[in-house]
């Protein structure tokens, strides 16, 4: 039954009493007889304002619907009965029984439906009303399995979305690509945005980008560090035409944060604390049957007597944890709201000595003024992170190399407990003890103790916002906003490190010190025109300046250290030499005015027209310093327009097109140089260009969406296509003896896809309730053209050096494909084999395979029985090859089981011709997997099928009867994720990537394994 709230009494009883019934009944009629402005305000069971509720005199056919802030207004009599309806809530009806305002409140009539929600800059706009394409989930979602990265709590629930946590540890940031990358040499991750306003993009914000040789951890994404309980909802708007209002930021879409405010009533205290332990999912496959080679470095000597029982990767790993306690509390009255929340985190990744703590504060505080007419918002976040030992990605500073390719019969644990040796010529310092001498392998234990690293990240938010309702059919709102990110990055070497990695005898030291500020400013006017009859117009205009100021500097590496093992600037230098350097300076800023118009017409068709005017600094020098970008979309309700089938509750067509863009990078257009270490300067080597203009991509979208037997099933259906036109392509220039570099407008990369969105309940009953949904995406990349100057040339967005891949854009190709070395065949298709057997190649790179998945789904059931509840996430990547060089390098080393298995069968099966023409079957397995394997092996063989099926997540919780009154409720659940792998052909997981820019998708570098994550939470209401 919906709860409703009701302003006044009724003076007006059903037993009068000692009431004089001729007066009664002239007053009746009076009633009857007498209109009166009744005024009123419709919320959810939240206590949010409701856009959009129809508002009928039953009986009748005056009505009126509720603005964007909950309010309406309409004539009726004494007596009259309002009816309240609402897609998505229970049908309500209220007697009118004097002229104090109402207060009604709708219940929920369908999880399935959010009827009002938040758009670009933070405006409420009702559903249907949309002509685009919008996903929304809510906060208690983020929250069934909590993450150190919340954006991993979102992997499989958003059809179009691709999530791809980074495989840095705990704490690592997360690759989000929403309908498929779109730029050749921009980000492709969307812009993330809480409560309205833009927030600064972290990624890398260290200055330090993985590598394949040494990895170093990722700055973040723009939201990673938020406390998740502090969410209300996210919405993910994919779509051109939903984020053009954000012009050239939002051109990869944008990811919406609507956060927890105070709500008016008694004060609530809400507990949450929740415990995950994590355990490897899958290791590598080792033989354990062939001892070490005479140089000790290798695992291709002769057959043991007894076959190894070592497990070299439980004398390593550990079983991770994860404590996340947190409270908020919440109060006020109708004048003022208040909360406040609190949140620790505190991790320990797989890897020893790998950890995560960070504290989170956030308060906020709304007051209303002048008779409720004047609102100010304040939120302040306070976010305080420090990860130790993040893991290292590639083949330096990682301690699986030398896990994974150490002999095989040699016990590990004499280096475990002995990783370094007393030089007693220079007084005990420590020289590395290993088994090999090479700088792929270290010992693990030595990279632990001896090679540290350390990031610190002190970041502050601050929004605040004024809203002033001029009259009823307008209101003016100004919002600012800081967002300061400072972080800190250190890595020590320890003398006795690999010269290769550490420069001279003492060790080195590494360290940049960069922050990162984005001022934000908007000021929006909310109108809705008075007009009567059957079309209404509503829209507002604004303008917003954002300015972003990196600034930094570093010291080391280079020089190392003048005295051993002392980390600090002062001893990186020589007697005539500095090794202290500025970071690049990178300060932009966009001034933008903005416009929405909406129509509509007797609420079945709607028109929606936006138009947004960047000035961008980074357009400076050039001929052209600001663009423009449209959007124009059209919904039709088509069971408010015709008569439907009865068992049809909605339906609804919407299309929309729309431009958007990614601005050029700061200074290209006229490039700057700056101070380098020694006290030398880095000079520019890229040309300057004056006629360089954004990236600008073009959205078509269509859709359908449906709500069928009383709400229960709900489908929508999405169809999109973009084109990113004039990339930000480089090029060598020739003759040239200053610039080495120019770029160029030019190229057009394509997206196109469709996502379905499926949901119904099964059963729904008082007792029990069950609901299933599916959501299912597709995307197909195409690379169009890049420089039709030079069709055929490629960009290589990361190249692996010496190593054996590299991820290329071609024309005609896809955004992510991997190249690599094939074998060289002859006609028959059979693998060209020198006089020695071993398969003879080019090392020409051609394409291998792509990553990326042809169709995505995932499927999620909630059961609901009394006070227990069950869900569970199944989801699934379908499709791709990904390239494993961890099993290459194995192979090559003669650690792996595939290599042991190959010596037990008297050597490797193959289709081979040698050069005299004469067929080869089988190869020495030394000789082949020496050959194909290593850094700058053959990668044809070790791509491997990108599709994994997976138990994203489970959850089993009880809520336990409280009658306590200071106690209001306590829910204890079993929570797992990442649980089991239903299908899964690659050595490693295929979602992981080692880098969330652009390039090195789906190639695994001795990436850490993913992990099996059980635990439980516990949640109480006081």
């Amino acid at each position: 039954m919906p709860c409703l709230a009701i302003g006044a009494k009724a003076d007006m009883k059903a037993n009068t009493g000692g009431v004089n019934s001729k007066y009664t009944e002239n007053y009746s009629v009076k009633a009857i007889k007498s209109a009166e402005t009744i005024k009123g305000t419709v919320k959810d069971s939240k206590g949010e304002p409701l856009a959009g509720v129809s508002v009928t005199v039953k009986g009748t056919n005056k009505g009126t619907q509720s603005d964007v802030n909950g309010n309406f207004t309409l004539q009726a009599n004494i007596g009259d009965v309002l009816v309240f309806t609402y897609i998505g809530f229970t049908k309500t009806e209220v007697t009118v029984t004097d002229t104090k305002p109402l207060s009604v409140v709708l219940a929920d009539d369908s999880k399935q439906l959010t009827e009002v929600v938040v758009t670009a800059l933070g405006v409420k706009r009702s559903e249907k009303s949309l002509v685009y394409a919008n996903q929304v989930v809510s906060g208690s979602e983020l929250n069934t399995v909590k993450n150190d990265n919340l954006m991993n709590s979102l992997n499989g629930k958003v059809a179009g979305v691709d999530i791809s946590p980074s495989s840095s540890g705990v704490g690592g940031s997360v690759k989000v690509i929403l309908r498929g990358s779109k730029s050749a040499a921009g980000n492709n991750q969307p812009l993330y945005v809480i409560d309205g306003v833009p927030m600064t993009n972290t990624s890398n914000a260290n200055g330090q980008p993985s590598s394949t040789y040494g990895g170093s951890p990722d700055g973040g994404d723009g939201i990673s560090n938020l406390n998740p309980d502090d969410i209300e909802s996210i919405t993910f708007l994919e779509g051109a035409s939903a984020a053009a209002l954000y012009g050239s930021q939002a051109a990869n879409g944008v990811v919406l944060v609507t956060t927890k405010k105070g709500k008016a009533g008694a004060a609530q205290i809400n507990f949450s604390s929740s415990y995950m332990n994590d355990v490897i999912s899958y290791k590598p496959k080792f033989q354990n049957e062939y001892g070490e080679t005479p140089n000790g470095n290798q695992s291709w000597g002769a057959k043991l007597s007894t076959p190894s029982s070592a497990d070299n990767l439980s004398q390593f790993f550990q079983n991770g944890n994860n404590f996340t306690n947190s409270f908020n509390l919440s109060a006020g009255s109708e004048l003022a709201q208040s909360y406040f929340s609190y949140a620790n985190t505190s991790s320990n990744g797989i890897q020893p000595t790998n950890d995560l703590h960070r504290n989170n504060f956030t308060f906020k505080e709304t007051g209303h003024f002048l008779n409720n007419k004047l609102t100010v918002d304040v939120n302040t976040n306070y976010i305080n992170q420090k990860i130790t030992n993040t893991p290292g990605e590639g083949l330096y500073y990682n301690t699986l190399t030398g896990l994974y390719l150490f002999p095989v019969g040699v016990d590990i644990t004499q280096y475990k407990n002995d990783y370094g040796t007393p030089q007693p010529a220079r007084n005990g310092l420590l020289t590395q003890n290993w088994v090999a001498n090479e700088d792929v392998q270290q010992n693990p234990w030595w990279i632990l103790n001896k090679n540290p690293n350390y990031s610190t990240r002190n970041r502050m938010l601050i929004n605040a916002s004024v809203k002033y309702d001029v009259a009823d059919w307008l209101n003016i709102q100004a919002r600012g906003n800081v967002d300061r990110v400072a972080d800190i990055y250190e890595q020590d070497l320890y003398a006795g490190t690999n010269p290769v990695l550490a420069t001279g005898s003492n060790g080195s030291y590494t360290r940049t010190d960069q922050t990162l500020t984005q001022t934000y400013g908007d000021l929006i006017a909310n109108f809705k025109v008075p007009m009567k009859g059957a079309f209404k117009l509503d829209g507002l205009v604004g303008g917003s300046i954002t300015d972003n100021n990196t600034v930094g500097m570093g010291y080391g590496p280079g020089l190392g250290l003048d005295i051993p093992n002392v980390f600090i600037q002062q001893n990186v230098f020589t007697s005539t030499t500095s090794n202290v350097f500025n970071l690049p300076s990178n300060q932009s800023q966009i001034q933008s005015v903005f416009g929405s118009l909406n129509l509509s017409y007797k609420n079945w068709a709607y028109l929606t027209l936006t138009d947004r005017n960047d000035w961008s600094s980074a357009l400076a020098f050039t001929n052209k310093e600001s663009y423009s970008y449209p959007s124009v979309g059209l919904s039709f309700i088509l069971s408010d327009m015709l008569t439907l089938p009865k068992f049809i509750t909605y339906a609804k067509i919407r299309g929309s097109y729309a431009e958007v863009a990614i601005p050029v990078a700061q200074y290209a257009t006229n490039p700057v140089s700056y101070l380098a270490g020694g006290g030398g300067v880095n000079f520019n080597t890229t040309q300057p260009d004056y006629t360089l203009k954004p990236t600008n991509t073009k959205t078509d979208e269509a859709g359908l969406d449906l709500r069928l037997f009383d709400n229960r099933f709900t489908f929508n259906f999405t169809w999109y296509k973009s084109n990113s036109y004039n990339q930000f392509i480089q090029y060598p220039l020739a003759g040239s003896q200053k610039f080495v570099y120019g770029y160029i407008n030019a190229g057009n990369i394509q997206n196109t896809g469709v996502e379905i969105r499926l949901g119904y309940d099964v059963v729904k009953t008082k007792a029990f309730g069950w609901n299933t949904a599916i959501n299912f995406s597709t995307n197909k990349n195409s690379i169009i053209q890049l420089n039709p100057a030079q069709p055929t040339a490629p960009i290589t967005l990361t190249s692996s050096g010496n190593n054996g891949y590299e991820s290329v854009l071609i024309t005609g190709g896809s955004y992510d494909d991997i190249y690599g070395v094939k074998y060289e065949r002859n006609a028959a298709g059979q693998i060209m084999v020198n006089s020695s057997d071993a398969p003879i190649n080019d090392g020409n790179f051609v394409k291998v395979g792509n990553p990326d998945p042809k169709f995505q789904m995932g499927w999620n059931n909630t059961f609901n029985y009394n006070k227990f509840s069950l869900e569970f996430l199944i989801d699934g990547k379908f499709g791709g090859q990904v390239l494993s060089m961890t099993q290459m390098m194995m192979d090559s080393y003669g650690t792996s089981l595939v290599s042991g298995q190959a010596r037990d069968a008297g050597g490797v099966t193959v289709n081979a011709v040698d050069p005299s023409g004469k067929t080869v079957t089988k190869v020495d397995a030394q000789t082949w997997y020496s050959a194909i394997g290593g850094r700058s092996g053959i990668a044809e063989p070790y791509m491997y099928s990108a599709t994994v099926v997976r138990l994203r997540s489970a959850s089993l919780g009880y809520n336990f009867p409280v009658s306590n009154s200071l106690v209001k409720n306590v829910r204890l659940s079993l929570i797992g994720s990442n649980l089991i792998y239903f299908y899964k052909k690659a050595p490693f997981d295929p979602e992981i990537t080692m880098s969330t820019g652009n390039g090195l998708q789906g190639v695994d570098v001795f990436n850490q394994p993913t992990t099996r994550r059980v635990g439980a939470s516990l949640n109480v209401t006081f």
